[in-house]
């Protein structure tokens, strides 16, 4: 096979896992509107604030970033009794040792952005809501009540000992371990962007 054909043939298996991936995720967040990265495989961390150290989560998998349409202003998230795996439920509350568990958003869908991990391990994806820092700041003063009721803190992104360590809208500090630091920049990166920026329709 010559050099164009292999690099054709790895284009074509490239937009296949994209839009694989793209329909697994719209199974848990519908409003799933264009995929922005994605990479085979990642592992989760979540800091333990009284433990001051990393415990280990059983969560492997695809991991994915990308833009939903929330273009519908009075939409509201589901409350707790029926509320699935999607972008803003952060996955399983079940309680133990490595699982996955974290405070659940509510209220009014202002969630630009979506992280997943497709878990590999069990049936618990891990699922984040991302919002720019501007619209959260906003927020608190146009939407105090709301703010009141639902707090929301910025987020924030860095890298560090192969990790790339987000801090949650309630103040949770996660980590994602990724095979190549080519992902993890790009991934940093990524984030970084949407987090500084206004948010955005579509990605060109």
């Amino acid at each position: 096979m010559s050099t164009d054909e292999t690099a054709a043939s790895e284009m074509t298996m490239e937009i296949y896992r994209k839009a694989l991936n793209f329909n697994v995720i719209g199974r848990y967040d519908p409003k799933i509107k264009q995929l922005l990265f994605h990479t085979p495989h990642a592992s989760l961390y979540k800091w333990e604030f009284d433990k001051d150290e990393w415990t280990k989560l059983e969560c492997q998998g695809v991991f994915a970033i990308y833009l939903r349409d929330v273009s519908s202003k009075d939409d509201m998230l589901p409350d707790l009794e029926t509320q699935e795996q999607s972008v803003t439920a952060l996955a399983s509350q079940a309680n133990g040792e490595g699982s996955i568990s974290g405070a659940v958003l509510s209220g009014r869908d202002i969630y630009n952005y979506g992280l997943i991990i497709l878990n590999r391990i069990n049936p618990d994806n891990f699922s984040m809501g991302i919002v720019p820092n501007s619209v959260v700041n906003k927020r608190k003063v146009f939407n105090a009540p709301e703010n009141m009721e639902n707090p929301l803190e910025c987020m924030g992104v860095e890298v560090k000992d192969e990790l790339v360590i987000i801090k949650n809208l309630k103040h949770e500090v996660y980590g994602v371990w990724i095979h190549t630091a080519a992902d993890r920049q790009n991934i940093y990166e990524l984030i970084k962007y949407l987090l500084e920026n206004d948010p955005k329709d579509s990605f060109a």
